[in-house]
């Protein structure tokens, strides 16, 4: 029987900063929801939201901005794994984001609607990622192996 090695906690300011972006982007989700819930298509042309929507996504690219510098910094097989494998997860989860924003900019001529069960639909994966990957980051964050196990069979 071989005795599982101890892994050494990823507990720097990185790893701290990135499980605090998982909490912010999923409360600024849950806050721009709440502000367009019951708003028609034609009514989000406003802004406001297309700031919101900015911001959710400039929190996801700073998120894996430093998920991709720990990833580099700690090359170890285990920690690179894990950290490449929720990379891989989130590289392309702030182009809905972007893409809605733009179309949602009031100074455009041409306006598109927004398919509301298409965004939801993005955004909830949005979640369910963030979701998935702060007990991950907190796993990692302490040197544990529990919370880890499944991620290459979600991503």
């Amino acid at each position: 029987m071989t005795k599982q090695p101890a892994y050494r906690p990823l507990d720097c300011d990185d790893m701290e900063r990135s499980i605090q972006l998982c909490n912010g982007i999923e409360y600024l989700i849950d806050e721009f929801q709440r502000a367009i819930n019951g708003k028609e298509p034609n009514q989000l042309y406003e802004s406001s939201y297309q700031m919101q929507l900015l911001k959710i996504a400039d929190n996801l690219e700073e998120l894996i901005y430093r998920l991709t510098y720990l990833a580099n910094k700690n090359n170890k097989a285990f920690y690179f794994t894990h950290l490449y494998a929720i990379l891989k997860s989130l590289s392309c989860t702030p182009n809905t984001l972007i893409i809605t924003a733009y179309h949602l900019d009031p100074k455009h001529e041409f306006k598109r609607l927004l398919n509301r069960n298409t965004f939801d639909f993005e955004v909830k994966q949005i979640v369910k990622k963030i979701q998935f990957i702060k007990p991950v980051l907190q796993s990692l964050s302490v040197g544990r192996k529990s919370g880890v196990r499944n991620i290459s069979h979600y991503v």
